[in-house]
């Protein structure tokens, strides 16, 4: 299994919190597993988030594009893999 970490932890309106608090942000005092789990792009609009969109935090950018990188190549594998399952 390999754990890419989630976009909001390389946003500025990302609040560090310790290990058995909510996870929150300036969006949201609780983020959504949709968000977090990266389900939904949240540079777009999401229901609640008070305007609030991710923001890159300008330290975390080289971490960004590399943990960006490594989750397009593992959806691509995914994609081609269900694709030769069907034509088998």
């Amino acid at each position: 299994m390999c754990l890419i970490p989630p976009m909001c932890l390389f946003c500025t309106h990302y609040h560090q919190t310790g290990p058995n608090e909510d996870l929150s942000c300036d969006a949201f005092d609780e983020i959504p597993d949709a968000i977090f789990l990266g389900e939904f792009d949240h540079n777009r609009p999401y229901p609640g988030d008070r305007g609030i969109r991710f923001e890159l935090d300008p330290e975390q950018a080289d971490d960004y594009a590399e943990a960006m990188a490594i989750r397009a190549e593992l959806r691509r594998s995914a994609a081609d893999g269900a694709q030769a399952r069907r034509v088998e």
